[in-house]
C-alpha cells in the first residue's frame, strides 16, 4: 500500500469544518467522495494535521490516505483538483514513508488570525477577517503577545468541546508558542501564532486576548493574571472562527 500525503487549501466559510458530521458538509467528507471517485472504490483519510472547525480556512491542510493504486501523482492531483468543489484544491502531493501520519507526525503548526480593523467594513475580507471598526493599538497587542509567547500552561485558552477535554487530559494544557507576532498592513491586522501544538480555540481565544488589550480593554498586566488562573472564565471571549486560517504545517 501507498501512504500519499495531500497539501490542501480551502476556504471553510461553507463548510461545517473539517472532521466529518452527519447531514452536514465537512472537509472530509468532499476529499474523500473525490478520492473515491477518482479510484472508483471507497478511500477513506488515514489522518488529517489539524481538524478546522466551522468557517475555518487553510492555506496548508495536510491529509494522508493509502492506496494500491499505482497512478502517477501527477494524474490523482489532476484528477482529484477536477472533482473536488471551488472552494477546495490539492495544492501539493507527495509518495509518503510508511509511518507518516498527518497529525502525530507534526512538529509545528502556524496558525494566522487576520483582523479588519478599519471604520467601514471591507466586502473583499468580510468572509476571512473579523472586523473591529473601532482603533487598535498594535503596539499595546505587541506587548501583550510577547507575554504569552513562550512555553505556558493554556488551560485558560482551551475552549470545552469536541474531545477538548479528553484530548487535554491525555496531553495535558501545556504548549509551547515558538513565535507569536502581530503584523498591520493598511487596515489589515495579521496575528501569526507558531506553537508546537494548540488546545481547542486556542488561537481563536488568544486573538481575544490580543483584541481586548489593544481596544484598551484589558490591563497588560492581566494576561498574566489569565495564565495563571487556568480557568476559561478569567479570559475574554475567543474571536469568531472566520478570521482564522491554518497556514503552514511542518514535519
Amino acid at each position: 500500500m501507498r501512504n500519499i500525503k495531500l497539501t490542501l487549501e480551502y476556504d471553510g466559510s461553507g463548510f461545517f469544518g473539517f472532521q466529518k458530521q452527519p447531514g452536514r458538509a465537512t472537509l472530509q467528507e468532499a476529499v474523500e467522495k473525490a478520492l473515491s471517485s477518482f479510484f472508483d472504490a471507497k478511500v477513506k483519510i488515514a489522518a488529517a494535521s489539524g481538524r478546522t472547525d466551522a468557517g475555518v480556512h487553510a492555506l496548508e491542510q495536510v491529509v494522508n490516505f493509502k492506496t494500491a493504486s499505482t497512478r502517477e501523482l501527477r494524474l490523482i492531483q489532476k484528477g482529484l483538483n477536477a472533482l473536488l468543489p471551488e472552494s477546495v484544491s490539492v495544492r501539493k502531493i507527495e509518495e509518503a514513508p510508511a509511518e507518516f501520519h498527518a497529525r502525530y507526525s507534526v512538529k509545528l503548526k502556524t496558525y494566522e488570525y487576520h483582523v479588519w480593523n478599519d471604520p467601514v467594513r471591507s466586502p473583499l475580507f468580510g468572509l476571512r477577517a473579523f472586523h473591529v471598526p473601532g482603533p487598535l493599538d498594535v503596539g499595546r497587542m505587541r506587548r501583550a503577545a510577547g507575554i504569552l509567547k513562550g512555553r505556558h500552561d493554556f488551560r485558560s485558552f482551551c475552549d470545552a468541546g469536541s474531545g477538548a477535554l479528553a484530548d487535554s487530559s491525555r496531553r495535558g494544557t501545556v504548549r509551547t508558542v515558538k513565535r507569536l507576532e502581530v503584523k498591520r498592513q493598511g487596515g489589515l491586522i495579521t496575528l501569526t501564532v507558531e506553537a508546537d501544538g494548540f488546545l481547542y480555540h486556542m488561537v481563536r481565544n488568544i486573538a481575544g486576548v490580543l483584541i481586548a488589550a489593544g481596544r484598551g480593554r484589558l490591563a497588560l498586566k492581566k494576561i498574566r493574571d489569565i495564565l495563571n488562573a487556568r480557568d476559561r472564565r478569567a479570559a475574554p471571549q475567543g474571536a469568531p472562527a472566520r478570521g482564522l486560517v491554518l497556514a503552514r504545517v511542518r514535519y
